[in-house]
């Protein structure tokens, strides 16, 4: 008899109805349930949609063909127990209108139940053993992950998610593949035990860290062997190859500003290539020698900071060793760059270029010789003041050059003609 209420209560509107609410509750959202369907235990909806308020950690989320198989076996418990939850495909945006909704407490704080439409003899919690969703899709400002494979589990108060599969994607940077994910949810937050992801067939990025939605994120990144072309602007792209590693961290208050969490770490470049680069064409052009046009890096490294539309790098170092090396710092900021350099070549590839170690790279160190440049201008077209300097200082040598011969020829002059005289009239003084 209790059993056949109790299915006869699952198929009732007023049940649909307690569904929705306790998820209204949990997820700080005004929730809707479709018509449910039934076979034996086994419930069926076509999708759930919510749309969350001011202070829920998102703003719309749907679930696609939802199958549920629900257990008696804790009735007494006052508890509904969901054995399974199947989700063909969830829909999830952090960004967008919210519902007006009444203050809710913080969440993970109880709040008092609705009152019992059964008058208390029926189950009045849910709880949920398994839940697996085929397709997941995440949407925030400026990227996304989807077509992810989910499970969650419960876990001492909160969930146990793993995920598997798809793909994320960040403007501005590259697409990656989800390799695994291991997370837990305790309300407020998503610590992330480790997110793996894959570029290409050597390129990883790890991340660990915490999403507290009532406060901030804090995440470490670990980036190894990723292709560095996908991270720069279409103009460098066709001037800087490499394989990208380091460690970063991203920070910032939760809801992100318009300008994005600050991003810093120190990065550095393996099998590099620099080239069609205007100093070194021009460095090229006045030593002769073509290995400057396109440089094989051997080492390049960097310290950087983004926060908002500001990027500090400090600590730059590019070499190419035997040949050149840049060390310095620089800004860019609304696509200009502002940047103080160190540059060194060899003493050799100077040779045919006049004035050029007496009056422009006139310091010694490390097998290289060194001078100073400033970069300044658009991203796009910077320039430099170190061709001017190079041009200037042949230009004084020649004319230096001049002067002396034109000096020594005067004094050949005087000095032939002063011999004349002596031969001629040998008294004169």
């Amino acid at each position: 008899m209790v059993k056949a209420a109790a299915y006869s209560y699952l198929r009732s509107d007023s049940f649909r109805r307690f569904v929705a609410q306790k998820a209204g509750g949990t997820l700080r959202a005004e929730c809707e349930l479709a018509p449910l369907q039934f076979t034996g235990a086994s419930i069926f909806t076509e999708g759930f949609k919510a749309q969350g308020g001011k202070d829920a950690p998102f703003a719309a989320l749907t679930l696609d063909q939802m199958r549920a198989e629900i257990s008696l076996r804790r009735f007494f418990e006052k508890v509904w127990q969901v054995e399974q939850i199947d989700v063909q495909r969830l829909n999830l945006s952090l960004t967008g209108p919210r519902a007006e909704l009444p203050e809710a407490p913080p969440m993970g704080v109880p709040t008092a139940s609705a009152p019992n439409p059964s008058g208390g003899w029926l189950p009045n919690r849910v709880e949920i053993s398994t839940a697996t969703v085929h397709d997941t899709n995440l949407a925030w400002s400026g990227g996304s992950m989807r077509n992810t494979t989910v499970t969650a589990v419960p876990d001492g108060g909160g969930w146990k998610i793993t995920g598997q599969g798809g793909k994320i994607e960040q403007t501005g940077l590259p697409a990656l593949d989800v390799q695994a994910l291991a997370l837990r949810y305790r309300a407020p937050s998503l610590f992330v035990n480790t997110a793996e992801f894959r570029q290409g067939g050597t390129g990883s990025v790890k991340a660990t860290g915490e999403i507290n939605f009532d406060e901030r994120l804090d995440l470490q990144v670990a980036i190894r062997d990723v292709n560095l072309t996908p991270f720069l602007s279409p103009d460098w792209r066709v001037r800087l190859k490499g394989q990208l590693s380091g460690d970063v961290t991203i920070r910032g208050p939760l809801p992100l500003p318009a300008a994005g969490p600050e991003i810093a770490g120190s990065l550095s470049v393996a099998r590099g290539e620099l080239t069609a680069l205007p100093v070194l064409d021009q460095i090229a052009l006045f030593t002769g020698t073509q290995q400057f046009r396109r440089l094989s890096l051997s080492r390049a490294s960097a310290d950087f900071k983004q926060d908002g539309t500001k990027l500090r790098v400090t600590k730059f170092v590019a070499e190419s060793e035997g040949l050149i090396r840049l060390e310095g710092d620089f800004v860019i900021e609304h696509e200009m760059i502002d940047g103080t350099f160190q540059v060194g070549v060899t003493p050799s590839s100077l040779a045919f270029i006049p004035g050029s170690r007496e009056k422009v790279f006139t310091e010694s160190r490390a097998g290289y010789v060194w001078t100073s440049m400033r970069l300044t201008g658009p991203l796009n077209k910077p320039a430099e003041d170190l061709t001017a300097r190079l041009k200037q200082a042949a230009g004084e040598v020649i004319v230096d050059t001049a002067k002396g011969a034109v000096q020594d020829a005067v004094k050949t002059g005087k000095d032939t003609i002063k011999n004349a005289l002596d031969l001629l009239l040998p008294g004169t003084k």
